[in-house]
């Protein structure tokens, strides 16, 4: 047996261990609570996240999120980008089901520093796994306003 094989394997290893490392601070788990962004997700259903700082870009009109909430911010709240403001750096979240949702029409615009996940796919439970379908047609729009 030649030296190679088991220092490939360490070097393997190590690459794993760091691409984990890394992972961890760009995706993460969360798990849905309540009712506000029925019948897209649902209590129970399990989420993978993408950490804003990963991907870099501002969020955008319709896409799902997780923000931290205003009136309380060690709490996430799940929700709808409808509106971004792109020179006042906010954005609008609603709840897919307004009856159930608690968002910005409870505490208004956030900032988009309080973004801090946009929801990759979700992947619990197995019947309904994968990527969140597209916004419909009905979300607002994005506000893209000059400075005068």
């Amino acid at each position: 047996m030649s030296r190679r094989r088991p220092l490939v394997a360490l070097l393997g290893a190590a690459a794993g261990i760091a691409a984990g490392a890394a992972a961890s601070r760009w995706l993460d788990v969360v798990e849905v609570r309540g009712e506000s962004m029925a019948p897209l997700l649902r209590p129970g259903d399990r989420l993978v996240v993408e950490s804003r700082s990963y991907t870099r870009r501002a969020p955008r009109q319709g896409e799902v999120v997780l923000a931290a909430d205003p009136r309380e911010p060690a709490r996430e709240l799940v929700k709808r980008v409808a509106i971004v403001d792109d020179v006042a750096s906010t954005a609008v979240l609603r709840g897919d089901s307004p009856d159930a949702s608690t968002d910005s029409r409870d505490f208004g615009a956030v900032s988009l520093t309080e973004i801090r996940w946009r929801v990759a796919f979700r992947y619990w439970p197995p019947e309904r796994a994968g990527r969140l379908p597209a916004a419909t047609a009905s979300t607002p729009r994005r506000i893209a306003r000059r400075p005068r």
